[in-house]
C-alpha cells in the first residue's frame, strides 16, 4: 500500500477509534444535575410519573448522558414559579401556560430569557362554590372570595379574567379579580370545605374539583370548559441558557 494510503488509513482508523470518546465528552459536557418544578393535581401528572418512576434518569443513562441527578420541587402558583425561574432556582418548569407567556414576555432577550418546551395537559377548571345563592358570575358579590394560587397571575386567575371577560365584556375581564385570595389547592379545598374562613369560592383542577362536589355543601358554578372552551392549561418551559447548553438533556425530558 502507498505510504499517502497508508497515512489515509491510520488517520481514519483513529478518527473511529475516538470518536465515542468524543461523542462521550460531549454528553458529558451537558448539566449533570437538573432542577424541575411542579405544582399540585391531575395537570402535571405526566412530570408526577416522570419523578416517581424516574423515568428522566433512565432516559439520560439510556443515550449516554451519564448518571443525572434530578432535583424536584413542589410549588403552586404561576407568579411562585416565576420568581424562583429568575432567582435561578430552577432550570425546568411545568406551570400553567399564562404564568409562563408572562415571565416569556417580560424576560425576551435578556440573560432569563425562558422558552417553551412542551404542551403539558388540557382540562377544564371548575369554579365551585358552597353560597347557594351564587349559580353564576353575575351572582358573586364582595362578600365571595375566590381562593387560587397566585392573584392575576396564575392559571386560575388568569383563566378567571377570561371567563370574566365573556360574561361582562372584555372591558370588564378584571371585574372578579378584587374577590380573588391567593392559596395553593390543597389549602383551598380544607378551606371551602370546612365553611369556615371567608372562601366561599374555589377555581380549580382534578382532583380537587372532584373531591370538593363530594362535599354536599359544594356545587359547580362554571366550567371554564363551558365557557371558554378546550385550551391548553399546562406547559414545560425552561431557560433559553439552559435549553441552549443541554439539548440532549431537553430531548430527554421530552422522551
Amino acid at each position: 500500500m502507498p505510504t499517502g494510503f497508508r497515512s489515509l488509513a491510520r488517520l481514519v482508523v483513529f478518527a473511529l477509534a475516538c470518536a465515542p470518546v468524543f461523542a462521550s465528552a460531549d454528553a458529558w459536557a451537558e448539566a449533570r444535575e437538573v432542577r424541575i418544578s411542579r405544582g399540585y393535581g391531575i395537570l402535571y401528572l405526566p412530570l408526577i410519573v416522570m419523578q416517581e418512576q424516574k423515568l428522566l434518569e433512565r432516559e439520560a443513562e439510556r443515550t449516554g448522558l451519564g448518571e443525572v441527578s434530578v432535583q424536584w420541587r413542589l410549588i403552586d402558583g404561576g407568579n411562585v414559579f416565576n420568581d424562583a425561574m429568575l432567582a435561578g432556582a430552577l432550570d425546568v418548569a411545568g406551570t400553567g401556560a399564562p404564568g409562563f407567556v408572562t415571565l416569556w414576555s417580560k424576560a425576551r432577550g435578556t440573560n432569563v430569557e425562558v422558552i417553551g418546551i412542551s404542551g403539558l395537559s388540557a382540562t377544564a377548571l371548575t369554579l365551585n362554590s358552597i353560597n347557594p345563592a351564587v349559580h353564576s358570575l353575575a351572582d358573586l358579590t364582595p362578600k365571595d372570595k375566590i381562593a387560587l394560587p397566585g392573584i392575576k397571575t396564575s392559571l386560575s386567575a388568569v383563566v378567571l379574567q377570561m371567563m370574566a371577560a365573556k360574561a361582562f365584556g372584555r372591558e370588564n375581564f378584571a371585574k372578579l379579580d378584587p374577590l380573588t385570595v391567593g392559596l395553593s389547592h390543597p389549602e383551598a379545598l380544607t378551606a371551602l370545605t370546612s365553611g369556615k374562613t371567608e372562601i366561599t369560592a374555589h377555581l380549580t383542577s382534578p382532583p380537587f374539583s372532584f373531591i370538593e362536589r363530594n362535599d354536599p355543601k359544594v356545587h359547580v358554578v362554571a366550567s371554564s370548559l363551558d365557557v371558554i372552551g378546550n385550551i391548553t392549561l399546562d406547559v414545560v418551559y425552561a431557560t433559553k441558557r439552559f435549553a441552549d447548553a443541554n439539548p440532549k438533556t431537553v430531548a430527554a425530558i421530552l422522551a
